[in-house]
Formats: structure tokens, C-alpha cells, sequence
């Protein structure tokens, strides 16, 4: 990731929403249970930790590049160390609960399984989300279907919770991209396991059902779509028209490159 992208502007713009909906999420979350240290990896300015330091939390930690300093944290209660979270990472100490939302896209896709294994190596218990297939962003390179997480995860021992979407897929205070990406893992020895069974609520039994799209990105998608054809139209509107019919082996006036006759064989002079 360059620092260009993820200047003072950028985390200015997020930080309000990030921070409603950190309350908000974190309020349900803590209503089950409630953890004594957080870590975020990719934390940004540290919104989430900050709303899991008004909730009590003892112990906050975040890690992220060097464009993000100690004094940009939301809370000074904030432990901040510079990672370079396109490597895989050692945990030098454990949490209670791993966070870690809008970052893994971020990052090259062959970081994908050692991101993952990052996470896993500092808790038992992750909060995770990361933006859909062709989810607009900045720096987005790696979008995935969620169930491409979720296997991950899985593979590591985790079990998939949808914990947020039920409850929070319609509220409009919740930044969008959180209500269709974020989902909860959580290892069956943890605390929190035992947590959600008392609560009735049951890991997901099939993770490709994660894969489901908020309205939000699915009409996004279908602008994008709009917009293309339409350049496209405009394209082929610009075209010059040929003068005369072309012969087989002329370019094709359709654009592609290709001889007359291997895009209209059949159509084409002496066919």
C-alpha cells in the first residue's frame, strides 16, 4: 500500500462514520460478551479501539504502516506499532478479540493466507470484514467473494458467525460497507463460543451463504454496468465507416484488431 493513498484526507473523511459504527457494532457484540484487550490490525486512526476503550476495554493495541503514527490515534490509550501487514506476523501477545475491517483489500493477493494467519496467531476471536468482488475503493486490489475468507478462517479452526448483518442490514447509520462485509470468527474453545450457544445463535453451516449482496453494492454494481455500456455505445458511435465493404484479410472496422474474416468469415467477400 503507498502512503500516498492513505493520507491525513482520506482517514479525515472515514473517521466519523467508522466511529458510529464502531459504537454501534461493538455495543452488540459486548452485549454478549465482553473482552479485557483488542487488537486491530490495520487499525487507520483507531476508531474501532476507541469505541472499545469508551466500553471498558483495559488493553488496546493497533497496528498499521507507516503513513499512521502514535499521534494520530483516536484514544492515547492506543499501544500503536508500525506492520507491514503484506507480511505474515508473529504475535509477540495475545488478545482477547482481533478486529480487522476494509484492509485486506488492500493488500496483494498473495498476501491473502499469511494476512489470515496473522490474525489467527493473535486471537481466538476476529472480527473480520473485507470488501466484496469490484466493491469501488482506493487502493482496492484484492476484492473477494466473503466465502473466500470465510474457508480461510474456517481452515484455521474458526467457526463463521453472521453476527451483524441480521441485525444491523438496514440501518442506515451503519456505514455500508460494514453492513455487507463484516462477520465474526470465532474458535470453539474461546469464551465467546460459549457466549453465542447461550444466546441461541448458531455458526453458519455453509459459508458460500455469506456471499449474499446488500442493495447498496448490488444497484452500486449495476450503475457501474450502466455507465460502461454507455461508453461503449459512445465508442461505437465515433467509429469512422468504411468506405467500402472490407475484403477478408482487411481489418475488421468492428475495433477488435482482428482480420474482416475472422470476425464475419462468414459474411465476408468470396466467403
Amino acid at each position: 500500500m503507498a502512503d500516498t493513498l492513505y493520507d491525513k484526507a482520506f482517514y479525515a473523511e472515514q473517521v466519523d462514520g467508522s466511529l458510529r459504527s464502531a459504537r454501534a457494532y461493538l455495543g452488540h457484540l459486548f452485549a454478549l460478551w465482553r473482552p479485557d484487550s483488542v487488537i486491530d490490525v490495520g487499525c487507520g486512526r483507531g476508531a474501532w479501539l476507541a469505541a472499545c476503550g469508551e466500553r471498558g476495554v483495559a488493553r488496546l493495541a493497533g497496528l498499521d504502516g507507516d503513513w499512521v503514527s502514535q499521534s494520530m490515534m483516536l484514544d492515547p490509550a492506543i499501544v500503536f506499532r508500525h506492520a507491514n501487514l503484506q507480511e505474515e506476523r508473529r504475535a509477540d501477545e495475545r488478545f482477547d478479540l482481533a478486529i480487522s475491517l476494509e484492509v485486506a483489500e488492500h493488500l496483494p493477493p498473495a498476501s491473502s493466507d499469511g494476512f489470515v494467519r496473522t490474525l489467527a496467531a493473535h486471537a481466538d476471536a476476529i472480527v473480520f470484514g473485507a470488501a466484496y468482488v469490484s466493491q469501488p475503493g482506493t487502493g482496492h486490489i484484492n476484492t473477494r467473494p466473503h466465502s473466500f475468507w470465510a474457508d480461510k478462517f474456517i481452515a484455521q479452526g474458526y467457526r463463521l458467525f453472521d453476527l451483524f448483518r441480521p441485525r444491523f442490514w438496514s440501518d442506515n447509520d451503519v456505514e455500508p460497507w460494514y453492513r455487507q462485509n463484516t462477520f465474526l470468527y470465532v474458535r470453539p474453545e474461546h469464551p465467546l463460543s460459549a457466549a453465542l450457544a447461550a444466546a441461541d445463535l448458531a455458526p453458519l453451516p455453509d459459508s458460500r451463504f455469506v456471499d449474499c449482496i446488500h442493495p447498496w453494492l448490488y444497484f452500486g454494481m449495476l450503475e457501474q454496468f450502466a455507465a460502461l455500456q454507455q461508453r461503449t455505445a459512445r465508442q461505437q458511435v465515433a467509429m469512422p465507416v468504411p468506405t467500402r465493404r472490407p475484403g477478408r484479410n482487411d481489418a475488421c472496422p468492428c475495433g477488435s484488431g482482428r482480420k474482416y474474416k475472422h470476425c464475419h468469415g462468414a459474411g465476408a467477400p468470396g466467403a
